[in-house]
């Protein structure tokens, strides 16, 4: 007997999910794209092969298309060690991870020992095959900081150790375990799903025609005293963004198919991207910023996503973009 799902061609797809639960960022992180989603979603390519996500972070974009059943095989990947660390925990030992998240969540109000289980993660230094023996603690660590931190702040000092102060959240939902649970279930391939910690441009280099890469990198900033880019010790300047676009028209050649998020900085952007926008292949879109070091500076603002082939100009995009941004 055919069932509905089969009759709707469901089971073909190769994610493989029906049923389960969609998994969801499990972390907050600067710049991420959950509220774009339904842009996105109009933007992304009918069809590709392998995705590739250079900058990770929560990882919206790609439990987005997982969960819209896109996802054949992808590689994840993202230049922040204590990030990849933590996926990699979820990947190899959910269970641990969610018992040690217990007993850290009776303590999500308590500013001493948030400093106290501050200075243990930057003592906690990873093993070089850290995405195959990841650091359980430390994982948890994480999220502990990250739930429990001022504003979901991810900051580094020049040393590369996280210095955030706490945020005084009256009641911070630590983690949420079916959650946990389903991004492991959406990892847990390895012959699918990669795990990455390396710099954009390696992470790509094996991207060819017919896959998707997602770029989100930190962007340039809007203004002299902005700044989203202390995801890692050396920052993220304008060599890098020169840096990121090279890589960008290289696989554009290569015929991979390519969507870049940045921000509205047109004076920067276009020189760099000119032959995307003379095509009209950018488009501007306003998300909100809830992550900010100033509250002042928190809010809508407008970001470019560039891509190199044409966006969809449906009256269901057109809409929504008038509707965001006007």
């Amino acid at each position: 007997m055919v069932g509905a799902a089969q009759k709707l061609g469901l089971n073909k797809t190769p994610s493989g999910h029906i049923g389960e639960r969609a998994p969801e960022p499990f972390v907050k992180w600067a710049g991420g794209k959950s509220q774009l989603l339904k842009v996105f979603s109009m933007l992304y390519p009918r069809r590709f092969k392998t995705y590739y996500e250079p900058f990770l972070g929560g990882g919206a974009v790609f439990f987005d298309l997982y969960a819209k059943c896109k996802i054949s095989r992808a590689v994840l990947s993202d230049l922040n060690a204590d990030l990849m660390n933590l996926w990699a925990a979820i990947r190899e030992n959910v269970d641990e991870l969610i018992s040690q998240l217990e007993a850290l969540r009776r303590k999500v109000n308590d500013r001493a020992f948030y400093y106290e289980k501050r200075k243990e993660f930057n003592s906690i230094k990873l093993r070089e095959n850290f995405l195959d023996e990841p650091d359980i603690r430390k994982a948890s660590l994480l999220i502990f900081l990250n739930k429990t931190c001022y504003n979901g702040l991810y900051r580094v000092n020049a040393k590369g150790e996280f210095n955030v102060p706490f945020g005084r959240y009256r009641n911070p939902q630590l983690f949420d375990e079916a959650n946990l649970r389903a991004v492991h279930q959406a990892l847990k391939d390895r012959d699918r799903i990669r795990l990455l910690c390396t710099d954009f441009q390696d992470a790509v280099k094996d991207a060819e025609k017919g896959d998707f890469i997602y770029f989100d990198p930190p962007y340039q900033p809007l203004g002299k005293t902005a700044n989203f880019t202390e995801y890692t010790a050396g920052g993220f300047g304008p060599d890098e963004q020169k840096r990121l676009a090279e890589v960008f028209r290289n696989r554009d050649e290569r015929g991979c198919l390519l969507m870049l998020s940045n921000s509205s900085k047109r004076e920067f952007l276009e020189p760099l991207y000119k032959p995307y926008f003379e095509k009209g292949y950018v488009l501007e879109v306003k998300a909100a910023r809830a992550i900010s070091s100033i509250g002042s500076k928190r809010g809508p603002v407008k970001e470019f996503v560039i891509m190199n082939y044409a966006p969809n100009r449906d009256q269901n995009l057109s809409r929504f973009l008038r509707t965001e941004i006007d």
